[in-house]
C-alpha cells in the first residue's frame, strides 16, 4: 500500500493520516492495508493513541444518541412508515433533495416503534429542526474533544524543549545561557516579588546569579546546604528558599526555568498525573502547559503540584509555577521568564565572572557587582588537578546519585560509561557513546551534577574518541558483537518451519523474524543482569553499610528496577517460546517465593541470578543464531529449561522486592 502514508499533498510521512485511521476504524479498508496499518500501529504510541481518540469519539456520539437525542426526540404521530414511503417518493422523482436526504437520515436514526401519524403541516419543520439540532450537537462535540486533544506528551514536550536548548548551545562559540526570570512567592499572609538574573558559562561550568533593584543588580551564592537563611534580606531569602526547595526536588538551582530541571524532577515521580494543555502566552503567541499533580502522600518541602509552559514555536521555557508543601498551607512560586538568550563568552563582559571584586559598567546589563569570589573553572579530566578540601571531597552519596541520574538516561545498559572515585577524591564519569543526540542526553542527565567541584565529566562520541587517538598511538575502540539470524542455518528451525507452515512463501521471512525477535528479549535480559552486577561491584560491604539511610535506598531502588525490568522481559520471552516449544507446558506465572532477600543475601542471589540468566541466554543464542563451526544442537525444547526460565523469573522477583 504504497499511498498509505502519504499526506494531502502527496508527500510520505512516518505517520498514516487521521482519514486514513478513521478508515481502520470503521474496517472500510482492505485486508492488506489494514494489515499494514496494524502492524504501524503496534510499533507506534502515538498513532495508537489518535487510533483510540477516534475510536472514543465515536462511542461518545452513540451514547449521546442512546441517552439524549432518543429518549428526547419522541416524533408526533404519522410518521409511521415515514422513512419507507420518502424512498418511494426518491424512486418516483430519480432524484433525492437535500431534504429528503436529510429526512431519511432521521428516519432510520428512530425507532420504528416510535414512529407516528404527524400532520403534513408540521412534519418538515419539526424534522428539519431535529436534523439541525443533531448536527449541531455532533459538531460541538467534535470541536471540545478535539480542542483538548494535547498535541505531544509530556515526555515529548520535555525532550523538545531540552533538544532545542540544546542546539541554541551547540550553534553558539563558548556558550553562556543568560536567563532573566521574575520571581513571585505566594504564601497565605503575603505576596513578594523580585528580579532574578542567572549567566551559566556551560563551557567552564560556572554561574553568576544577580538580584535586581532598580538599575543595580547584587551578586548572590545560593548555598542550598545551608538551613538558616538571612530573613533580614527578604530578596535573598526568596532566592535561598526557592533553590532549597529545587534542591529537594532534585531540581537544579542554577537552571530553574529549564526542561531538563523540570524533567529531573517528573524522573523521580510514580504513578503521577500528567496533563498538556493548549494555552496562549500575554504576548500571544501560542504554548503548551504541562500540569503533573504527584501521587500522594508527601513531605513538607517537596512539590505538590507544578506547571510548566513552553513557547511551541521555538520549545523555550516561558513560565514555571510551583505548588509546594508547607506548613499551614501551600507555598506558590512562579517563575516568569522575561529573556533568554544563548552569547558567547568572548562578547560578554569580563566583570561577569570575574574572580576579583569588580563594578561594572556594562551599559546592556547595569550590573554592580560586590565582594563575591566565584568558584575557578573546573580542570578538565585527566589533568591532574590540586587535591579537593574534605568539604568538596566526593562522596559514595555523590556516586551513587550520579549512578541515579545515568539510570533515568538508561545509559546504564551496556553502553560504555564509567562512574569511579579517585585517589585525589574527584568523581569521574567517562564513557564513550554512538552518536552526538545521544551524547547531549546523558549530559543533560547529569545537569545537577556540572556545577559540583569534585565531579569531572568526560562523556565522547565514538568519531571525537578517534579523533583525540590520531595523535598518539592507537587504542582499538570496544565494538559489540554483530549476529547474524538467518532462516536456513539455526537449530530451532525444524520446530520454526512447522510452526510456521502456513505462512506459505512468507515462511522464511517470518522465522527470521520470529528468531531475531527472541535474541533481542535475551539480550536485553542479559543488559539489566550486568547493569545489577555493576550495581553491586560498586561498592563494597562496608561502603554500603556506611551509606546513608537516603542513598541506601537510591542504590537499593535502582537493583530493584533492573531486577523488575529482567523479570518483566523473561516473562515476555517466555511466552513467545510457549506456543512453539512448550504448547504442552502451563503458562502460568512463575512461582514467588515469600521470603524477603536481606542486603547482606543480595549479593550472591544476584549472582545466582546471572549464572541462570547467562545459561538461559547462551540457549537462546545456540538455538537461534548461525554458528560459523555448523554445529546444530539445542536444548531449547527441553523441560529442564523451561524451569529455569521460571526459576529465572522467580529469583528476579524477589530480588525486586528487597526492603
Amino acid at each position: 500500500m504504497d499511498n498509505l502514508f502519504q499526506n494531502n499533498s502527496g508527500e510520505k510521512s512516518e505517520h498514516p493520516p487521521r482519514e486514513m485511521l478513521l478508515l481502520l476504524v470503521d474496517g472500510e479498508l482492505q485486508a492488506k492495508d489494514a494489515a499494514q496499518l496494524e502492524e504501524h500501529l503496534e510499533a507506534c504510541w502515538p498513532c495508537r493513541v489518535r487510533t483510540q481518540k477516534i475510536q472514543d469519539a465515536i462511542a461518545d456520539i452513540i451514547e449521546f444518541d442512546d441517552q439524549v437525542l432518543t429518549p428526547r426526540l419522541v416524533p408526533p404521530q404519522g410518521w409511521r412508515n415515514f422513512d419507507r414511503k420518502l424512498n418511494q417518493l426518491v424512486v418516483a422523482s430519480g432524484k433525492q433533495s437535500i431534504s429528503s436526504r436529510l429526512f431519511g437520515s432521521l428516519g432510520r436514526l428512530l425507532p420504528s416503534s416510535h414512529l407516528f401519524a404527524a400532520p403534513p403541516w408540521l412534519l418538515r419543520p419539526m424534522v428539519r429542526s431535529a436534523a439541525a439540532l443533531l448536527l449541531l450537537v455532533f459538531v460541538v462535540m467534535l470541536v471540545i474533544r478535539f480542542r483538548h486533544e494535547p498535541t505531544v506528551s509530556a515526555s515529548q514536550l520535555l525532550n523538545n524543549a531540552i533538544e532545542a536548548q540544546a542546539q541554541r548551545i551547540r550553534s553558539t562559540t563558548d556558550p553562556v545561557v543568560h536567563q532573566r526570570l521574575q520571581i513571585k512567592r505566594k504564601d497565605q499572609s503575603r505576596e513578594e516579588t523580585i528580579n532574578w538574573e542567572i549567566w551559566n558559562d556551560t563551557k567552564n561550568s560556572r554561574v553568576r546569579q544577580f538580584l535586581s533593584n532598580g538599575n543595580q543588580a547584587i551578586s548572590v551564592v545560593i548555598d542550598v546546604a545551608k538551613k538558616d537563611h538571612d530573613k533580614t534580606d527578604s530578596s535573598s531569602f526568596v532566592i535561598s528558599e526557592l533553590a532549597q526547595v529545587l534542591k529537594v526536588n532534585h531540581m537544579d538551582p542554577s537552571r530553574p526555568l529549564s526542561a531538563i530541571s523540570y524533567q529531573a524532577w517528573h524522573n523521580t515521580l510514580q504513578g503521577q498525573r500528567d496533563e498538556v494543555t493548549k494555552s496562549k502566552l500575554p504576548d500571544g503567541n501560542d504554548a503548551l502547559t504541562l500540569r503533573t499533580i504527584p501521587a500522594g502522600p508527601l513531605k513538607l518541602g517537596e512539590i505538590v503540584e507544578a506547571k510548566f509552559l513552553v513557547r511551541t514555536k521555538d520549545w523555550l521555557p516561558a513560565e514555571l509555577r510551583l505548588d509546594v508543601a508547607a506548613q499551614g498551607g501551600n507555598q506558590v512560586y512562579i517563575l516568569t521568564q522575561t529573556n533568554s538568550e544563548v552569547v558567547s563568552l568572548t562578547e560578554l563582559n569580563p566583570a561577569i565572572f570575574s574572580d576579583q571584586p569588580v563594578v561594572t559598567a556594562s551599559p546592556t546589563s547595569g550590573l554592580k557587582e560586590i565582594a563575591k569570589k566565584e568558584t575557578p573553572p573546573m580542570p578538565a579530566l585527566g589533568s591532574n588537578p590540586q587535591p579537593l578540601s574534605p568539604a568538596t571531597v566526593a562522596t559514595a552519596e555523590l556516586e551513587v546519585e550520579a549512578l541515579r541520574l545515568l539510570n533515568q538516561a538508561g545509559a546504564d545498559l551496556g553502553e560504555q560509561i564509567r562512574v569511579e572515585r579517585t585517589s585525589a577524591g574527584l568523581l569521574e564519569i567517562t564513557g564513550i557513546v554512538e552518536t552526538d543526540k545521544r551524547k547531549s542526553e546523558i549530559v543533560n542527565a547529569l545537569v545537577p551534577l556540572v556545577s559540583n567541584p569534585s565531579v569531572r565529566i568526560d562523556i565522547q562520541t565514538v568519531a571525537e574518541a578517534v579523533a583525540k587517538q590520531t595523535s598518539r598511538k592507537p587504542t582499538p575502540l570496544p565494538s559489540t558483537r554483530a549476529v547474524e539470524i538467518t532462516s536456513n542455518a539455526m537449530a530451532a528451525e525444524p520446530e520454526l518451519r512447522a510452526y510456521f507452515s502456513d505462512k506459505g512463501k512468507d515462511a522464511d521471512e517470518a522465522i527470521r523474524q520470529y528468531a531475531a525477535r527472541m535474541v533481542s528479549l535475551s539480550s536485553r535480559a542479559m543488559d539489566h543482569l550486568w547493569a545489577m552486577k555493576r550495581l553491586l561491584n560498586q561498592f563494597s560491604p562496608d561502603e554500603v553499610r556506611a551509606l546513608t539511610p537516603e542513598a541506601r535506598n537510591k542504590w537499593i531502588t535502582l537493583i530493584r528496577r533492573h531486577a523488575q525490568s529482567y523479570r518483566q522481559t523473561t516473562e515476555s520471552l517466555r511466552r513467545e517460546l510457549h506456543p512453539v516449544f512448550f504448547a504442552s507446558q502451563s503458562l502460568g506465572a512463575a512461582p514467588e517465593s515469600a521470603t524477603m532477600i536481606g542486603t547482606n543475601e543480595l549479593g550472591p542471589i544476584v549472582s545466582q541470578l546471572f549464572d541462570l540468566g547467562s545459561s538461559n541466554d547462551r540457549v537462546i543464542r545456540s538455538a537461534f543464531t548461525s554458528s560459523s563451526g555448523g554445529v546444530m544442537t539445542t536444548v531449547i525444547q527441553a523441560p529442564q529449561f523451561w524451569q529455569s526460565l521460571k526459576k529465572a523469573e522467580s529469583l528476579a522477583a524477589r530480588i525486586a522486592r528487597t526492603p
